[in-house]
């Protein structure tokens, strides 16, 4: 399961499959914060570390209350047009450079598809994104049952080792030691 779309939260749900989990929550556990705006907008591409021949292309603007929208523009793929709403967010500990990500998505209504338009309750994904001369590096973290993640209080494992946030302190804790261990990439981000 790949989406098309690109930097930072272009492949984020579909990585989480790939990748072996995803952190995620109903609905935003950064409701109210006010999000940094780290990246220039424009086109960008994606490129997966495992299959660097394979790119996906996208436009990056920037959106109401201090988001950013990550457009699909491959054409001719089945998720043209389709979008992720980004925010991103500073937090104490991380090191300079790394930020917290927040991508839900905000597909468009087409003819005879379902639509998933973007609701208080939709599904957010986190991650860490770390800024690069070029544009980013993303890092979604693992999850399974074992993990120090998974042990946290507000978090529950579920199928495909997701683990659903319903703490932001929980989330931030786990996001903090994620930032301490090596960094892996899971997609990189150029401007174009």
């Amino acid at each position: 399961m790949r989406k098309s779309l690109a930097v930072l939260a272009l492949c984020v749900l579909p990585l989480c499959f790939l990748s072996g989990g995803c952190w995620q929550s109903k609905g935003s556990l950064y409701r109210g914060a006010g999000p940094v705006q780290p990246l220039r907008t424009g086109k960008v591409f994606s490129v997966n570390p495992e299959d660097p021949k394979a790119r996906s292309h996208a436009v990056l603007t920037r959106d109401a209350g201090g988001a950013y929208r990550l457009t699909n523009a491959d054409k001719g793929t089945s998720d043209f047009g389709d979008a992720y709403v980004l925010r991103f967010f500073s937090l104490a500990g991380l090191p300079t450079g790394v930020f917290v990500f927040e991508a839900a998505s905000d597909d468009k209504c087409k003819p005879g598809n379902i639509c998933h338009p973007l609701t208080e309750t939709s599904d957010r994904y986190y991650g860490l994104v770390r800024l690069t001369k070029t544009g980013a590096e993303v890092t979604s973290p693992d999850c399974d049952k074992a993990s120090a993640a998974a042990r946290l209080p507000g978090v529950k494992v579920g199928d495909y080792a997701t683990c659903t946030f319903t703490s932001r302190a929980s989330l931030e804790t786990a996001l903090k030691a994620q930032a301490a261990q090596s960094w892996k990439v899971n997609l990189t981000y150029h401007y174009q």
